[in-house]
């Protein structure tokens, strides 16, 4: 599941060109489809959060309408499951880590999370000082420390970055660039993401070639899209 990169570039082209507004270059597109990509990832988690709060207000839909659910889809596409292996209760994380779902160990033992400061509190009384069967971490810079620091290994559960799009191709300079699919790399976003994908996308271009009209207009459509979406 993922929307080709070819076909974005060439729809962002094509309207560019249309009106001759000029000319987006393959370099200039991979750095705005980047950011495109992740200004929609990280909107995903605020618009599901926002659905969740207002599902609780006036109910959830069932089926395709409920919100929340189609968010949620949204963003399982960058769930990734990986095996942590401790050393004196520390473990680095995994290098596309943007954020932990769950902790667990022992095969079906949840580690709670916990804030660094909260440590010393916990280890004050018997009753809720970590043990194996209640362990707790938290993170430090790249790294999570685990406590009781006896503990080897855990499964973490997470949301990955996404991997930067890539339009890869040959030829340039005074011959046409040529699209290199082997070399390319897709958007990893819901197809469903694909029209404001092409939006924000033409919104950062109206800034490399200086048209307001562009801007403006991809503003515009973000502005109607999060209004149908609050109404």
């Amino acid at each position: 599941m993922a929307i080709n990169v070819d076909k974005v570039y060439k729809v962002v082209l094509y309207i560019l060109n249309k009106e001759q507004r000029g000319f987006l270059t393959p370099v200039q597109f991979n750095g705005l489809a980047r950011q495109a990509q992740l200004d929609l990832f990280e909107k995903s988690f605020y618009d599901y959060n926002r659905a969740v709060i207002k599902g609780d207000r006036i109910g959830f839909s069932s089926e395709y309408g409920d919100i929340a659910a189609n968010i949620q889809e949204k963003i399982d596409i960058f769930a990734e499951q990986a095996t942590l292996t401790f050393s004196s209760g520390v473990a680095s994380e995994p290098n596309d880590l943007y954020r932990t779902v769950l902790l667990v160990t022992n095969g079906d033992t949840e580690v709670e999370q916990v804030k660094k400061t909260e440590l010393a509190y916990l280890n004050s009384n018997k009753l809720t000082a970590p043990s194996t069967s209640y362990p707790v971490y938290y993170a430090e810079g790249d790294n999570i420390k685990i406590f009781p620091t006896s503990i080897t290994s855990a499964v973490i559960d997470y949301i990955k970055k996404p991997v930067d799009p890539i339009w890869a191709f040959t030829g340039g300079g005074s011959s046409a660039y040529v699209y290199s699919s082997g070399s390319s790399v897709d958007f990893e976003l819901h197809p469903s993401e694909e029209v404001m994908l092409v939006t924000k996308i033409l919104a950062y271009a109206g800034v490399i070639v200086n048209d307001p009209t562009v801007i403006q207009t991809a503003q515009a459509k973000e502005v109607d899209t999060f209004t149908k979406e609050n109404t």
